[in-house]
């Protein structure tokens, strides 16, 4: 029996282009770079596609062979990082839904080679072939996508792309998508948010239906059901850059699409925002005009792309002006003034002279009284002739300024040498406004070891930097680096030897509290710890402080409660060892005596012997257990050992274990207790 196609009411509003037929092997690329991360009205761009494609799988034909190619998704800055996660084949929605929340953006969008691995993997040059794209910006590898649509065309039996553009709204950065979907026979939709993403996925799945055919012929397609009446209103005239509002009018309400704008007589749009109806009304449309002054024509489309609507617009020039010194040194904070109608965006960049890379930028703001505020960025460290230039977020020129950046005196005031590990103070000679760190190298190492700040005195100039230096001695440099990683000034310095040395007693009793003694220059800093011998684990610590008045204050720390051989290191706070000396740990007589029976509920006091320096707390343990019902402090005689440890113990009778702990909870000696309803007379 023959058989015929169910035309769908979509195919005959024109998306027929779109449609994958039955039967027809299909491979859905789908871009998981970094730029998926950004988020559209508070969600992450690769959550919607993720919620979208699980929509279409859901209503995806049983008798379509599907399968999955990924890009960007493994790693950073790899064009090669493309992936088949899914062989075309039956579908498993729910596989290739877990295989989609699998994926994190992270790397560029090799758009072009993912297209033609997917087209190889459908044996494009032998059989039909049906690739969907879904990108949220341009090719950023090397390859061309035009291109590529055209060798696919060329080289396949039937091969098509279909391409949704995904939040693309600059047409610079469209057009090689929808070049790479027309080479190919194919369609391009662009997407602005999650609700068109949506629509657009449904537009490349609709498959048609076979059924059972009576006639020999297929029935005549119906006429397309005619287009709502609608108008749009804007302003006959406005300045290049600004912001529009456009109204729309229509006998049919909810129709949604977009407006584009086109210059006169051209067939590619400039840039377009979306239609948003309210009820029974749409809401005003804004739209940011072209920065080149001309004829431009408003065209209001549908979902389609079914023309509604359309009126001219000239763009005019405006008067738009940048407030710029002829020169200022190198390296300052340049305060640029801007003058123009109101509601213009971009940012203010700074470029050498004849050159197309920004180098860096300010920000255009509205001022809330009116106007804008002034753009701030940091100059150059390099003299030389630049161009300071307003661009609109689609990079277009909107109004420029020459700058001439001038050298000035920046220097740094340091000595010619100062001993290892001490703080240095590196006095500032500048301009004022300069910014960044004042860094310390090894010479001829391009690594920075530490850095102080750059911060201006409030009486004028700018306080001292300060930094710390190496323990290593050597020939080193200070430079001065500004945020943007530019030489501003550098001075050479020699890190000298100096003696630095701990006074410990060679060897004291285990748990008590040792007094080290501190040597060394004025200005060092740091910890003493005290490490088991050979081993990389500091046990605990004490602080080196300096004295008011001359040197360093004692380091005071507890010794570990286990005999041993130690060693007691200063260590700076970038974990460099300034000296060192070995200290041995000894056993000590350590005890504490309480009645071996006592009353429930009743204070004890707890004798305690043992070497002076000793801390800690007495404490009340269940036998058996290493939870702590109570406790007593240790505290040194006013004359001579420790006074008694005061608890109370508990009412639950039975045997308990009294146990005294260093404040490290390290055990120095344990004795028994045990509670009972009454002593025995």
């Amino acid at each position: 029996m023959t058989k015929h196609f169910k035309i769908s009411m979509a195919l005959l509003l024109g998306l027929s282009s779109l449609s994958v037929q039955a039967n027809d092997k299909t491979i859905l690329v789908l871009d998981a770079s970094g730029s998926m991360w950004e988020q559209i009205d508070n969600k992450p761009k690769i959550e919607i596609a993720r919620q979208a494609l699980k929509a279409m799988l859901a209503d995806w034909p049983a008798d379509q062979d599907l399968g999955l190619v990924a890009y960007g998704h493994r790693s950073k800055g790899d064009c090669k990082d493309i992936e088949t996660l899914m062989p075309v084949g039956a579908l498993d929605a729910s596989k290739m839904g877990k295989t989609v929340d699998a994926l994190i953006p992270k790397g560029k969008t090799p758009l072009s080679a993912a297209v033609k691995q997917a087209a190889e993997a459908l044996k494009y040059t032998e059989e039909k072939a049906t690739v969907i794209l879904i990108s949220d910006g341009k090719e950023t590898c090397d390859m061309d996508p035009c291109a590529l649509g055209t060798e696919l065309e060329k080289a396949g039996v039937n091969f098509t792309a279909h391409v949704i553009g995904f939040d693309v709204a600059k047409v610079e950065d469209q057009k090689g998508l929808k070049c790479l979907a027309e080479n190919t026979g194919g369609k391009f939709i662009a997407a602005a948010n999650a609700s068109e993403l949506n629509k657009a996925l449904v537009e490349t799945v609709q498959v048609p239906v076979v059924e059972a055919k009576v006639a020999a012929k297929e029935p005549p397609k119906p006429e397309p059901a005619p287009l709502p009446k609608a108008s749009i209103t804007a302003p006959t005239t406005a300045e290049k850059g600004t912001l529009i509002a456009i109204e729309h009018q229509s006998d049919q309400a909810g129709i949604e699409g977009h407006v584009f704008i086109y210059a006169q007589g051209k067939e590619q749009s400039i840039t377009y925002s979306s239609v948003h109806p309210d009820g029974e009304r749409y809401k005003p449309t804004e739209l940011r005009l072209p920065a080149t002054i001309g004829e431009y024509v408003l065209r209001w489309k549908d979902d389609k792309e079914q023309l509604l609507a359309e009126t001219k617009i000239t763009v005019t020039e405006a008067r738009i002006t940048l407030e710029v010194p002829e020169s200022a040194p190198k390296g300052t904070l340049l305060t640029v003034g801007l003058s123009a109608p109101a509601k213009l965006e971009g940012h203010v960049h700074i470029f050498a002279k004849g050159k197309d890379q920004s180098i860096t930028y300010g920000y255009v703001r509205p001022n809330p009284q009116g106007g804008y505020l002034d753009a701030e960025l940091r100059l150059p460290a390099e003299p030389g002739d630049y161009e300071i230039k307003w661009l609109t977020d689609r990079n277009e020129l909107l109004a420029q300024a020459p700058l001439q950046v001038t050298d000035s005196e920046i220097k740094l005031t340091a000595p010619a040498s100062a001993s290892k590990a001490t703080l240095l103070k590196v006095g500032l000679t500048a301009p004022a406004n300069l910014e960044g760190h004042v860094h310390i190298f090894a010479k001829g190492k391009d690594q920075s070891i530490t850095y102080g700040y750059v911060r201006p005195n409030p009486q004028g100039g700018y306080l001292d930097a300060e930094l710390r230096l190496p323990a290593e001695p050597g020939d080193y440099e200070i430079k001065w680096l500004s945020d943007r990683n530019e030489l501003l000034a550098s001075a050479p310095l020699q890190v000298t030897d100096s003696e630095i040395k701990l006074e410990a007693p060679s060897s004291a009793p285990k748990g008590t509290v040792i007094k080290i003694g501190l040597m060394g220059a004025d200005g060092l800093e740091g910890h003493v710890h005290i490490f088991a011998k050979g081993k990389d684990q500091s046990i605990t610590y004490g602080y080196v402080r300096e004295n008011a008045i001359k040197g360093y204050d004692p380091a005071e720390l507890s010794l570990p409660a286990q005999p041993g051989d130690y060693e007691l290191k200063w260590i700076s706070d970038r974990n460099e060892v300034l000296a060192t000396v070995p200290i041995q740990v000894t056993d000590a007589e350590i005890s504490l005596s309480a009645p071996e029976q006592v009353q429930k509920s009743t204070e004890i006091q707890i004798a305690l012997k043992g070497p002076a320096g000793l801390t800690g707390y007495v404490h009340l343990f269940a036998k058996g257990k290493d939870q702590s019902i109570t406790y007593g402090y240790v505290r040194a005689s006013s004359t001579q050992g420790y006074e008694p440890a005061t608890l109370t113990v508990p009412d639950v009778l039975g045997d308990y274990t009294l146990r005294w702990l260093t404040e490290r909870n390290e055990l120095l000696t344990e004795a028994p207790l045990q509670v009972v309803e009454q002593i025995s007379e």
